[in-house]
């Protein structure tokens, strides 16, 4: 792993910050936590080879908040928080009103299993939370609980909290796993028609240690040429809006439209506006790119806002034109619940 060096520039007023390419960075995405109360396993490595960040290393919420202020006043306008499942990190609705309180933050969601949102939901909407992305891969309750060790009933009942307390749009997100649930996608499709969510089907990536993802990578494509699929999607209207990773397809019964997150075999790098803060301050520029950049050393040596906005202005400039996911059985330096997605 390479982390960037301090480097400052003495600017009376941070100008917008964009990458190399042209990209304009306008979302932040927010690791709090790298615990969990699931064990997925393309996302946490076994628990004898799993360790998690010292609490100490841990972001405070004061740093979180500086850190958005500080990207906000560089343009970012989103903010996402991730974990690991964020809703393990004590005090969690505060640091959702502090962040929704930060001027200029117009996009306020989190990514969660659902597990705890029944009992988040509300005051999380109070305290300022848009909307929420959840994960859900079966709807088979024995599998749900071989994959991830938990419980299905929990996640209906944060799904339902959540439609109660308004944090919609609700985005239902399945990771793409051959032989596993891979079988089930019209299954969730009718789910998320059901239940008014958006759908979004996303192939698995090498971004866990040691994992031999290659056995359970299953291409959007072939999942798009099931009959049952075909069947209720309309192929020739592919969409992308704006800088989404996915693609949209509109059901054929006008009902909605389905999403696709296709990172391996159709990647979607052109219109990434997106930094990653991971949960012990480092700041990763690009998904699958093991460089970072420490902001969590320079908060605490005492660096000024404007050194911090250099810092993001630095990791922003060594975002890659694509992002180089690598095809070998062995995943990346980090796992995919210590950088938060």
């Amino acid at each position: 792993m390479n982390v960037y060096p301090l480097k400052f520039q003495r600017n009376a007023t941070p100008p917008p910050v964009a990458d190399g390419f042209g990209r304009k960075i306008g979302y932040l995405r927010i690791s709090v936590v790298d615990r969990c109360n699931l064990r997925c396993d393309y996302c946490r490595p076994s628990a004898d080879d799993y360790h998690a960040a010292p609490r100490q290393h841990l972001l405070s919420f004061e740093e979180i908040e500086r850190a958005v202020r500080i990207a906000a006043s560089l343009g970012v306008e989103k903010i996402r928080l991730t974990g690991g499942e964020p809703l393990v990190r004590k005090g969690i609705v505060e640091l959702v009103a502090r962040i929704a309180a930060v001027p200029g933050i117009r996009d306020l969601a989190m990514s969660t299993n659902a597990t705890l949102l029944d009992e988040y939901a509300q005051a999380l909407r109070e305290a300022g939370l848009q909307r929420v992305n959840i994960s859900l891969d079966t709807l088979d309750a024995q599998k749900f609980s071989r994959l991830t060790g938990g419980d299905l009933r929990d996640v209906l009942r944060g799904i339902h909290a959540a439609q109660d307390a308004g944090l919609t749009p609700i985005r239902l997100n399945a990771v793409l796993l051959r032989g596993i649930n891979d079988a089930e996608a019209a299954q969730l499709i009718d789910f998320s028609i059901r239940e008014q969510l958006e759908l979004r089907f996303i192939e698995l990536m090498p971004m866990r240690e040691g994992m031999d993802w290659q056995k359970h990578y299953f291409p959007v494509a072939e999942l798009l040429a099931q009959p049952e699929i075909i069947a209720r999607v309309d192929m020739s209207a592919w969409q992308r809006q704006g800088s989404s990773a996915a693609r949209y397809l509109p059901l054929r019964d006008g009902q909605g439209r389905v999403g696709f997150i296709e990172p391996m075999s159709n990647r979607f790098c052109v219109g990434c506006d997106r930094l990653r803060l991971m949960s012990d301050g480092k700041l990763r520029p690009c998904l699958p790119a093991d460089n970072e950049v420490d902001l969590r050393s320079a908060m605490r040596s005492g660096s000024s806002d404007r050194e911090i906005a250099d810092l993001l202005r630095n990791a922003a400039a060594s975002k890659q034109e694509i992002g180089e996911y690598r095809f070998e059985a062995r995943g990346h330096q980090r796992s995919m619940i210590a950088i938060g997605g």
